[in-house]
């Protein structure tokens, strides 16, 4: 087939590129350069971004007023030499191509300041990179780089270096000398090791680290986390406890870190015992501890903890497991999850007499891997052997669980045949764990140790207490509140620091809590009150009980607030002191306003998700019910809720139903249903996290429906929906009726062209200055705006999420010190209700470069507030006082001014090569310059008191930074229990 005729240049291209030095011929289909390129006189921008050239022609040399050369995504094999006489070049762009190697002539463009290889086919990287002084970014991402030369280390100006997706498996220590980085990317390589040479590079603000096979990080990172510095480390085989701290926060991490100088290894390992009721869980613990065989052992209900002490097969130390048992009853499952974790030992116990089915082996099988992962290491525990030869269909189970399952065993608890044979192989598997021999300070260690011995006597402490342990053996106060979270993600305490009303208050024994929660959920009185659990009702639930004596009145408000922790109940509104217990309500479905095939009324739409989930999720619906309780209407089942949308104004309704154990569909109504609809969804995705081996698909049904109500059986998956409308497409054909929709229809239920995040606000301030700015017209616009601020805010929190979002910053100077001299203002992120907090005001006296780096992300904070708050102070069902309302209206009348003195540039991203379809996400840009902000609130408040702004988890999982009066709707503290 012949090649397309050459491309000529048109007349307005041209003129443009003479008038402006620029010229841009990105999807051109070219195959060769137009000639008239060559007779542009001071051309300095050349951009041929997404062509199909296989060459640049020699003559590329003669552009030698080029600054600005980008050939980002063609079919180049090889550059030619005259490259290098383009001396003045400052960017060069030659991603997405085919190179394989780099002309030596290159290393002459030493006034380079970006250099952009991404996606080729490079194998390695030349010392003479070191020619290359002036650069500040190196983009060298997916190629196949197999080591860096230590020449690297001379390109002291690079402030972006990325070499994400090559195959590197050790980074020169050279790398520290590279002290003005700012982002350091290794995501996706072969690195083992880090070099403790990261933790000199002073300025650094993100170290990607994802997908490789790091086990632990140096100390020396510890002082750039102090700093500030946010570390990715997704997708590393991590030792314990660095992943739970890393959940928790970079600060943790630090002081983790940072008390490895007194470490010791450690040899512990928890070991779970999980079957059908009456199977002989707790008699086979017993025997794996030497203890008498005890007949007609009453059954467990909640969780029983003995220690275990099992020699290590290879070095001989002595290794302590903790064997958990838990009650089999269906009632506790749902709770009883949180216990499982992937560092545990699982055995599954059943009973030889009763059969593997009657036994439900595979369904417990399942359960572990959706809580766990593939990852987890089970034995299959047959007991009662003695009476019958156990009867199990291994190979069927292996084929379904293949790697979880390592080994089978028979048992019979009263006469002791095959207990050793089990504890030998639990000795081996424990000793394969991956945190088997973890450091951890000898310190912590001695504090751990005195803590948990008053296990044995006490089942909970004051705080207060805990810290004076700890700094008893020269722990800090914040070594202390680390070690104590820790100790809760191990699952060897229970504390919640973060909770207002929960904060003083350490259970030492976490069985004591989980078998008061079981009581409740056991309370027939509660069930026969659909789940309507009366507060007075506590002392004869938690009355004095044989087994545990210690359930005292004192102790009431703090089990129900750990209730409302783990999405097991909350408080009802109105008379007296009232929670729902999600678990106990009915399984009759209450008459509600509409159902899924009900048409839509006149003035509304309808947008509708189908989540299909590998396993039954247990619980999943109890816990959507607690999640979203603000939006209740009192209409919920066992298998379902209907919501209405707490913001009035909007207007949205929702009904949230498990069709099958496996189907759930949630279904929006209003004028406009975004916001409701991703609120939901979110949630779904987030708890549906909490099962690591749970996997699931979103798809949205199409939306055809014939006159006699039969409607379309097809289905778009929301993935797929979301990656067409990234890539520029807008519409979607349905294979079943054959109709093509708009692919915003679909996911919004508007048929309006497809945004990036970053210009939702720019068409929605359009549409708002087009129709006027009285209350009706606003109302409509409302809940469109609050979902494009809950979309920004869900992409920070990919970014950041442990310090404040929302900020106006203002000029507070005079005279010559007038651009020395700002004011930076939080503001609360409580959704529908964005306002200053005058308690969070920072006086920031620096050269003005600290604006200019948060400049890109200060654009888009303006953009949201300056467009959410006018509309959210003008609709009924949100209340400003009149001097909050002056304030923040004041505060961004004042930020437009200096958003308008910054340099455009510097304004719409920096560094962004402008892509079509872009995502809905922070640019590179606008993530820096987030970045940049958390390391000024860092500076200008060390304490990180945020003038009392609090981190607050959102119904989506995500985290918000509300005020205190809003903080309360979020943890409203100890509840009321009458006579406590």
């Amino acid at each position: 087939m012949a090649n397309p005729a050459r491309v000529h240049l048109t007349p307005d291209q041209m003129s443009t590129a003479v008038a402006t030095g620029r010229l841009d011929l990105t999807r051109k289909n070219l195959t060769a350069l137009p000639d008239e390129i060559f007779d542009l006189p001071d051309l300095t921008e050349l951009i041929l971004y997404d062509n199909r050239l296989t060459a640049l022609p020699a003559r590329i040399g003669e552009l030698k007023t080029l600054t600005k050369l980008v050939v980002q995504g063609n079919r180049l094999r090889q550059i030619p030499p005259e490259i290098g006489e383009l001396t003045d070049l400052r960017m060069l762009a030659l991603g997405d191509n085919r190179l394989a190697g780099l002309p030596d002539e290159l290393w002459q463009l030493t006034n380079l300041t970006e250099l952009l290889l991404s996606d080729n086919q490079l194998t390695e990287l030349p010392p003479d990179i070191a020619r290359l002084a002036s650069l500040s970014r190196l983009d060298l991402s997916y190629n196949e780089l197999l080591a860096l030369p230590r020449e690297l280390g001379r390109l002291t100006n690079l402030q972006i270096l990325d070499l994400t997706g090559n195959q590197i498996a050790t980074i020169p220590p050279d790398i520290g000398k590279l002290t003005n980085l700012l982002r350091l990317s290794f995501g996706s390589n072969r690195l083992t090791l880090l070099p403790s040479e990261v933790g000199q590079l002073a300025n650094l603000r993100e170290l990607d680290l994802q997908g490789n096979l790091v086990t632990t990080l140096p100390a020396g990172l510890a002082h750039a986390l102090r700093r500030g510095m946010r570390v990715v480390v997704r997708g590393n085989p991590l030792q314990e406890p660095l992943p739970e701290l890393l959940a928790r926060s970079t600060d943790a991490v630090a002081t983790y870190l940072e008390s490895l100088e007194t470490a010791t290894a450690q040899y512990e390992a928890k070991m779970i015992l999980i079957g059908e009721g009456n199977v002989g869980k707790t008699s086979l613990a017993a025997a794996l501890d030497d203890a008498p065989f005890v007949a007609d052992r009453p059954t467990t209900h909640g969780i029983e903890v003995r220690s275990l002490a099992v020699p290590h097969p290879i070095t001989g130390a002595d290794m302590t497991l903790r064997a958990w048992d838990f009650g089999g009853q269906e009632v506790y499952r749902a709770t009883h999850q949180f216990f499982f974790s992937r560092r545990a030992l699982y055995l599954v116990v059943w009973n030889a007499r009763e059969g593997q089915e009657q036994n439900e082996v595979e369904g417990w099988l399942r359960r572990i891997r959706i809580r766990v992962g593939n990852d987890a290491r089970v034995l299959i525990v047959a007991t009662h052997c003695d009476e019958r030869r156990p009867e199990l269909d291994y190979p069927h189970l292996e084929q379904i669980f293949g790697a979880m399952l390592h080994g089978r065993y028979s048992v019979d608890n009263a006469s002791g045949n095959g207990i050793s044979t089990l504890r030998l192989a639990i000795a081996e598997q424990a000793a394969s764990l991956p945190h088997m021999g973890q450091l951890l300070s000898s310190r912590w260690i001695a504090a751990r140790d005195e803590v948990l011995a008053h296990a044995g006597e006490k089942l909970q402490i004051a705080y207060a207490e805990f810290v004076r342990v700890c700094q008893k053996h020269q722990m800090t106060e914040e070594e202390a509140s680390t070690l104590a979270d820790l100790l809760h993600d191990l699952g060897q305490i229970i504390y919640y620091g973060d909770d207002d009303g929960l904060r003083e208050f350490v259970v030492l024994n976490p069985e004591w809590l989980t078998k008061a929660i079981g009581y409740v959920l056991e309370d027939e009185a509660t069930r026969q009150a659909q789940g309507v659990l009366d507060h007075a009702r506590l002392r004869d639930i938690w009355r004095k009980r044989p087994d545990w004596p210690a359930y005292t009145t004192q102790f009431h408000p703090y089990f129900l607030r750990l209730m409302e922790k783990f999405d097991v109940s909350y408080r009802l509104e109105g008379p007296g002191y009232r929670s729902l217990v999600a678990q106990l309500v009915p399984y009759e479905r209450p008459a509600l306003r509409w159902g899924l095939r009900t048409p839509v009324p006149p003035g509304q739409r309808a947008l509708t998700l189908v989540c299909e989930t590998n396993e039954p999720a247990p619980g999943l619906m109890a816990w959507l019910t607690v999640r979203h309780h603000r939006a209740s209407v009192g209409r919920h089942w066992r298998t379902g809720v209907f919501l209405r949308n707490p913001v009035s104004a909007y207007d949205s309704e929702a009904l949230v139903e498990l069709t099958t154990d496996r189907q759930l569909v949630v279904q929006v109504r209003a004028p406009s249903p975004d916001l409701f609809f991703n609120v939901i969804r979110d949630s779904i995705e987030d708890l549906l996290h909490r099962w690591p081996g749970m996997t699931y698909r979103l798809y949205i049904p199409c939306p055809t429906s014939s006159s006699v109500g039969k409607v379309c059986p097809e289905r778009f998956s929301l993935d797929g929906l979301l990656r067409l409308r990234e890539h520029g497409h807008t519409t979607r054909t349905c294979e079943g009726c054959v109709i093509e929709y708009d692919i915003s229809y679909l996911l919004t239920g508007f048929a309006l062209p497809s945004h990036p995040l970053k210009s939702d606000f720019d068409r929605l301030s359009g549409e708002i200055r087009a129709v006027g700015r009285g209350v009706d017209e606003l109302r409509r616009y409302a809940a469109d705006i609050a979902n494009a601020m809950h979309l920004m805010l869900k992409a920070v929190a990919v970014e950041v999420d442990d310090c404040p979002r929302l900020f106006t910053v203002t000029d507070a100077s005079a005279g010559v010190l007038r651009r020395r001299h700002h004011r930076v203002t939080l503001w609360c992120e409580h959704p529908g209700q964005w306002h200053v907090v005058p308690e969070a005001v920072y006086e920031v006296r620096k050269p003005p470069r600290w604006l200019l780096e948060i400049a890109p992300y200060a654009n888009l904070v303006f953009k949201a507030l300056r467009l959410a708050f006018p509309v959210a102070s003008r609709i009924a069902a949100v209340v400003f006082s009149e001097e909050q309302f002056k304030q923040s209206e004041r505060e961004l009348q004042l930020m437009e001014a200096i958003i308008d003195r910054l340099p455009p540039n510097m304004v719409s991203g920096g560094w962004e090569i402008e892509t079509p379809g872009a995502a809905s996400k922070l640019t590179l840009a606008e993530g820096q310059a987030l970045r940049a902000l958390r390391q000024l609130l860092r500076e200008q408040d060390p304490a990180r008191g945020y003038g009392a702004l609090r981190r607050a988890m959102a119904e989506t999982g995500e985290f918000l930074w509300v005020c205190p009066r809003h903080y309360a709707e979020y943890d409203p503290g100890l509840p009321t229990i009458p006579g406590a």
